[in-house]
């Protein structure tokens, strides 16, 4: 299959190597007039050929069967607009867009359907192991950390989207009940956000807070059992706790976790990249079968995240 791919972010490698694994062939590669990341990512894979220099707009002129759209999140909009009134399936980078009214506007156009959001946790295999886990559990707490290197509002949506999302596709939709905002007192902008929040099955503790030395992480307490993800390409389950009495040589008493099994997520491309590309493959050929993140999907993503900051107008936050 051939792919028109928009791009040359630190990530786009990651993106083709990807697509070259599953037999996706690029046809052209492009982002800014003259870019010379863009070129020099083309002679990487030997593209050369294929370099368009006069950007995207020209790769969207291409004979393809799809496009990849890995290009900064300013652009998105603009270039996503033009891509799909091509009318060919469309693969796009997380979060897609900054602002709710702009996602709404891509729904509205025709051929959204046709667009598939490159959330690539969700091709874990350590989040559909605890997905499925989930669905035979009568419901618990779930305590989710989202840690950043970079504070700001803009930078939670960009990073901690991808465990809003990911929380999503393991327990469905779920609501912001209260959030506590901190904001940094020298710059204003966002430190930290924790939240209550609820589904009909499951109480959700999510903090978010920027610079603290942690690892993103979900733990999901249900019955007698503990599911953790820490980091997200480790799943570790707890089923029951030996309890050891103190003895005179150790005189505390000891509660320590019956580690039941743990998975690792294959880490030889990008995690979830291989079996992302592969579901993208299924999605233009037709196929229902994918964990795709859909336009909607990725909409609400953008909801809960601004529910998150206690504020939806763009304006007020960056």
């Amino acid at each position: 299959m051939k792919i028109g791919f928009i791009g040359s972010g630190p990530i786009a490698k990651f993106h083709i190597l990807a697509l070259i694994h599953n037999g996706f062939k690029i046809e052209a590669i492009g982002t800014r007039k003259d870019s010379i990341n863009c070129l020099n990512l083309s002679k990487e894979f030997n593209i050369e050929d294929k370099y368009c220099s006069n950007g995207w707009e020209e790769v969207l002129d291409r004979e393809v069967d799809a496009y990849c759209i890995c290009s900064k999140v300013d652009a998105n909009f603009s270039i996503l607009e033009k891509a799909l009134e091509k009318n060919l399936p469309i693969f796009i980078e997380k979060p897609v867009v900054w602002e709710i009214e702009l996602i709404s506007k891509l729904l509205a156009l025709p051929n959204s359907d046709k667009v598939f959001v490159g959330y690539n946790r969700r091709y874990y295999e350590t989040i559909n192991k605890i997905r499925y886990l989930c669905k035979d559990l009568k419901g618990g707490t779930i305590f989710i950390n989202i840690p950043d290197s970079i504070p700001g509002s803009k930078q939670f949506i960009e990073n901690g989207c991808h465990l809003i999302n990911t929380l999503q596709f393991i327990i469905d939709d779920f609501q912001v009940l209260k959030v506590v905002i901190r904001k940094n007192y020298k710059s204003g902008d966002l430190e930290s956000t924790s939240a209550i929040c609820e589904n009909e099955d499951w109480k959700i503790l999510i903090n978010a807070h920027s610079l603290i030395p942690s690892n993103f992480s979900i733990t999901i307490n249900s019955s007698n059992k503990v599911l953790e993800l820490k980091p997200i390409e480790k799943l570790s389950v707890y089923e029951g706790i030996n309890i050891i009495e103190p003895t005179n040589e150790s005189p505390i008493r000891k509660y320590e976790p019956s580690l039941s099994f743990e998975i690792y997520e294959d880490t030889k491309l990008k995690p979830g990249f291989n079996k992302m590309y592969n579901h993208f493959k299924r999605f233009i050929k037709g196929s229902k079968n994918h964990n795709l993140c859909n336009l909607a999907e990725a909409k609400r993503t953008l909801e809960i995240c601004y529910d998150l900051l206690g504020n939806k107008n763009l304006k007020d936050l960056f």
